[in-house]
């Protein structure tokens, strides 16, 4: 069986793809490839299999004489032509993908962990202050905030903005739904209504979403002329007190200017998962400031949100649980066509 595997992603990440496929598979990696390449290499290919996102048309689909399955990686197929799909009779599924499970979970506990000050309160609570004496709790006495913590708040009156919304962010968008937080999005190409409406977003322009956002939560991929783009110009056009989570490219942080953001207060906090160096030097900006503020609103975590799925071939093993299945004739799995 052959494959053609399409994916905008880097080449360490095809690397792990192709270390994870099937034995019985043969995969031709494509990387950003144009329309008219994929249908240049698709006569003889068994299973188009696209990553993430990037448009199946009408003509991508006539091309695939020979298909049996088209394979999203991601939960989107509003760019696949499902009804000319449909018409030659080519299975379509999507797949999520744990990675995207497992990093729109960390955002959310990232986010939530700054709404609560969590490790102010961690802090808060391991010191010695002028609090009333213990008392055993009942139904009628309870020492309720005795640290006098201020400054929490609930998601369902605050606005979430997402920069970079793809596979990740529409999956914290769906975490998001059950708060009640309005939640805007912006990315280079809009998406279409339909798929606005189910994750109940509002696309936002590049100022809007700073200047509007209460979270703004940074999840753009690495990309060219980006670097340390997140410095203290952008970060003035945020709302005053606003707080900043990054668990994208780490690379467009400017951490100096995003340190000196919190220590003004023009930031009510930050969640970084990645480094501009990593490992995290110690005397890096990001981790000198919560050394500095061991009570300030200040989250970092060694950029752990994928967990193990980015790296593992056992992880990216199941991403070809139906091209198993189409082989052995089972039925597909999250099948869309």
């Amino acid at each position: 069986m052959k494959a053609l595997f399409v994916t905008g992603r880097a080449p360490r990440h095809q690397k792990i793809a192709l270390q994870a496929a099937p034995p019985f598979l043969e995969v031709v990696m494509l990387e950003s490839p144009t329309k008219s390449e994929i249908i240049q290499k698709l006569p003889g290919i068994d299973v188009l299999i696209s990553e993430r996102s990037g448009t199946i048309d009408d003509d991508v689909i006539q091309a695939g004489t020979n298909l049996r399955l088209i394979q999203r990686l991601g939960r989107f197929t509003h760019d696949i032509d499902l009804e000319a799909a449909r018409a030659c009779r080519i299975p379509v599924a999507s797949f999520p993908l744990l990675v995207s499970t497992l990093v729109s979970e960390h955002v959310l506990m990232q986010v939530l962990a700054l709404a609560k000050t969590l490790r102010e309160a961690e802090f808060a609570i391991q010191q010695e202050g002028d609090w009333p004496a213990p008392r055993k709790c009942d139904e009628n006495y309870f020492a309720y905030n005795w640290t006098g913590r201020t400054g929490m708040r609930a998601l369902s009156d605050s606005t979430v903005g997402i920069v970079g919304l793809g596979e990740i962010g529409a999956d914290v968008a769906r975490r998001l739904q059950p708060f009640g937080a309005r939640v805007l999005y912006h990315k280079r190409n809009r998406l279409p209504e339909s798929v606005e409406a189910e994750l109940n977003i509002t696309y936002a322009g590049f100022d809007d979403i700073r200047s509007e956002s209460d979270f703004l939560c940074l999840l753009v991929p690495h990309g060219p002329g980006m670097g340390e783009s997140v410095n203290a110009a952008y970060l003035r056009k945020m709302k005053a007190g606003a707080y900043l989570i990054s668990t994208g490219a780490s690379t467009v942080l400017n951490e100096k200017d995003v340190a000196e953001a919190v220590c003004s207060g023009q930031l009510g906090g930050i969640a970084v998962d990645g480094f501009v160096f990593e490992p995290a030097p110690p005397d890096g900006e990001l981790l000198k400031l919560a050394r500095d503020l061991p009570g300030g609103n200040v989250i970092l975590t060694p950029h752990i949100a994928g967990g193990v799925a980015s790296n593992d071939v056992t992880a990216r093993a199941m991403e070809f649980e139906n091209i198993r299945r189409l082989q052995d004739g089972r039925d597909l799995l999250y099948r869309q066509v």
